[in-house]
């Protein structure tokens, strides 16, 4: 009974959950995590903070980490993604507690189940439709970076961590990422690698470069300063402005105020914005529709794993089912089934 009733983890150990987080667990990951990565989970950990303010560490059980996920699907903030990605990021918590003392026993998140919650928003893919009329509508460089977004599929991060010096004999090497200035490797290893620029977006890009006097190095879209520019900031200033746009007079929306004769009605001809990842969806949904193999696409994104390509960024298009419906319908039609047919096929009743 001494053995059983002897404490096995250390006094100074004995510290609440929120401190742990805060003083252990952050300053511990930073070292070996991605920006923008850490940022995501601070955020995670302010939503999670209000429902484990009483727990100790030490004591924290099943019962407990399943009682913060079902309080958390009932406020209705929170969808199967949010939580999943709670789950997970607890689960991470827990196992740096165990490997440095701060708990002792199996990791109480791995027997949790994720509660009913409400689903997913259905993410968002650009068609090539909706990417054209964006870039016609955008004025330079703001047309080439969407352009550039559009036909090769990279991510924000790295698309302001595009240098003239990785673009060459047709090919846009994705050499490093850059989020909220600072400078890093791609999100995985197989991230870093070139991307082919097809011939469209290749003749903007030699037009982009002129404009700039044809640098050999630097920033492929640079600011005022010379240093890369925030794809979010040109966001603010010049895309959205652009695409939201009064259909009686073509100006801004900001620009409709108490004095303008008439109320302010956007252009649905125009595209809305639906982030910077849409375009990456859209270059995985367009090059299906064109038949190209789901192996290929997820080379081109630079996925580790060809599900993740299949299941989060090829969507299926309106206009392929509405064909797909067509193209069985007139299958239908050709081969002639008639009711008498009908009831050759179906089986005899008893």
């Amino acid at each position: 009974m001494a053995a059983i009733n002897r404490p096995s983890l250390a006094p100074q150990n004995a510290v609440k959950l929120t401190s742990f987080v805060d003083s252990v667990y952050f300053p511990r990951i930073e070292q070996r995590t991605r920006p923008s990565t850490l940022h995501g989970y601070k955020v995670m950990w302010k939503q999670l903070q209000p429902f484990c303010q009483d727990l100790w560490t030490r004591d924290v059980r099943t019962r407990h980490v399943q009682a913060i996920l079902d309080r958390m699907a009932q406020t209705e903030r929170f969808n199967i993604n949010s939580l999943k990605h709670m789950k997970s990021f607890l689960s991470g918590v827990f196992r740096l507690a165990l490997q440095q003392g701060y708990f002792d026993g199996a990791n109480p998140v791995r027997e949790t189940s994720l509660p009913q919650a409400r689903g997913a928003e259905e993410t968002y893919a650009y068609s090539l439709e909706e990417v054209l009329t964006m870039i016609d509508a955008v004025p330079e460089p703001a047309a080439t970076l969407l352009a550039t977004a559009a036909f090769t599929g990279a991510r924000r991060g790295e698309l302001r961590g595009m240098y003239w010096e990785n673009y060459r004999d047709g090919e846009l090497l994705i050499a490093r990422s850059i989020w909220n200035g600072i400078a890093t490797d791609p999100k995985s290893r197989i991230s870093k690698a070139p991307i082919p620029v097809v011939g469209k977006l290749a003749a903007r890009l030699a037009l982009h470069r002129a404009r700039q006097g044809n640098p050999m190095a630097g920033p492929m879209f640079p600011n005022q300063t010379g240093k890369p520019l925030d794809p979010n900031n040109l966001l603010r200033r010049v895309i959205e402005p652009a695409l939201n746009v009064c259909e009686a007079c073509s100006r801004p929306q900001d620009e409709h105020g108490p004095e303008s004769d008439h109320e302010y009605q956007r252009n649905k001809v125009l595209p809305k914005w639906r982030g910077w990842h849409a375009f990456r969806r859209g270059l995985a949904t367009n090059l299906r529709r064109l038949r190209v193999a789901d192996m290929t696409i997820q080379r081109i994104l630079r996925h580790s794993n060809v599900a993740v390509t299949q299941a989060c960024y090829i969507k299926t298009a309106s206009d392929e089912s509405r064909a797909a419906m067509q193209t069985l319908e007139t299958a239908l039609t050709d081969t002639n089934v008639t009711p008498r047919r009908l009831s050759v096929i179906r089986p005899a009743r008893a």
